[in-house]
């Protein structure tokens, strides 16, 4: 095969593996970004921070398809095919390459030669693109990393383990000794993990909330969550009073409500709520018996709105209520005033 032509193919291989590397990695944006978008939203559902995986798994689906394309290459032979194709060169190319990769130098092939030497000069050759996928990949592209910063932005509140040290302090007597006794069942249940889960009970009960959450901490890296040693009543004691966090039904007590009691009385206002006695009762059930003694199991009024909220906030999420009554279970516990 003459030197010219040769050149040639190889300076045209070297421009097309740098255009399927650029095209391969935006295919990965594509995927990646697919993918990344349905990990930070089923993450944002799970109120656990999701940005860094969408930019991990883009990055990594990104380098991915760049990677391959450079283990494939592109072959002379690719790449003399690839102009025959786009140029119309009726197979001058592919035959030179194939000629010259069997030895043959015999008239008839110095003849090929030539003519391939001749096509590959020709207007039509210097004018095909090199690109193959086009402003689809580049714009689909765009919209998958545009999906995935809209995901990023996406208000990211307080996890459970944040919000239990952020409430801490504002911890009634009531929900620090529930809590404490939690942990210390988690302890006895669980050797490995007994003398963190012992250093979380002394922290609950002293209302340190820097011990407490260098524990939770120490629990996460370990692969113990919260609310698998803490029952979800509990839970729902214990953050009352501090942030936000549950993601799909923010609101307040109905501080109007309270107000239609006599206010002059004082003192806080409670309700009677049997998950309250189940749990004040070490897990045995209780039903609300029919006379007023002074024995009925209490608990706070926004203790009780906020286990209310949360249930209702479970069962809009698994479904349990019915599409004609979701936006009116909706309304009822958000911006209740």
């Amino acid at each position: 095969m003459p030197d010219e032509i040769l050149k040639y193919l190889r300076r045209t291989s070297r421009r097309m593996l740098l255009r399927r590397v650029v095209e391969s990695a935006g295919v990965g944006v594509i995927v990646g970004g697919l993918i990344a978008s349905g990990l930070q939203l089923a993450m944002w559902m799970a109120g656990r921070p999701g940005r860094a995986v969408g930019i991990i798994v883009l990055g990594v689906a990104m380098l991915a398809g760049a990677i391959v394309s450079l283990i494939k290459g592109v072959s002379l032979t690719r790449a003399a095919r690839y102009m025959d194709s786009r140029a119309s060169l009726d197979e001058r190319l592919t035959t030179a390459v194939e000629l010259a990769g069997a030895g043959d130098v015999s008239p008839a092939a110095k003849c090929v030669y030539s003519q391939a030497a001749h096509a590959a000069k020709s207007t039509d050759a210097t004018k095909v693109s090199l690109w193959i996928r086009g402003r689809v990949t580049a714009a689909t592209a765009m919209l998958s990393l545009l999906l995935c910063g809209a995901l990023m932005m996406l208000p990211q509140g307080p996890d459970i383990d944040q919000q239990i040290v952020n409430s801490l302090d504002r911890m009634s007597p009531e929900a620090i000794k529930a809590l404490a006794a939690e942990f210390a069942r988690a302890a006895q249940s669980s050797a490995q993990d007994a003398p963190v889960l012992v250093r979380g009970v002394r922290a609950i009960k002293q209302k340190d909330s820097r011990v407490l959450a260098a524990v939770l901490e120490e629990l996460r890296r370990r692969g113990v969550k919260l609310v698998r040693i803490v029952r979800p009543e509990v839970l729902a004691i214990a953050t009352a009073g501090g942030a936000e966090g549950d993601g799909s039904v923010t609101t307040q007590p109905a501080d109007s409500a309270v107000g239609r009691w006599d206010h002059h009385a004082g003192g806080a206002v409670h309700v009677w709520d049997p998950l309250y006695d189940k749990l004040n009762s070490g897990g045995s059930s209780s039903t609300k018996p029919t006379g007023a003694g002074n024995d009925l199991p209490t608990v706070g009024y926004a203790d009780a709105w906020t286990l209310a909220r949360l249930r209702a906030a479970r069962a809009l999420r698994s479904g349990d209520v019915g599409h004609e009554y979701r936006r009116m279970v909706r309304e009822f516990f958000s911006d209740r005033r």
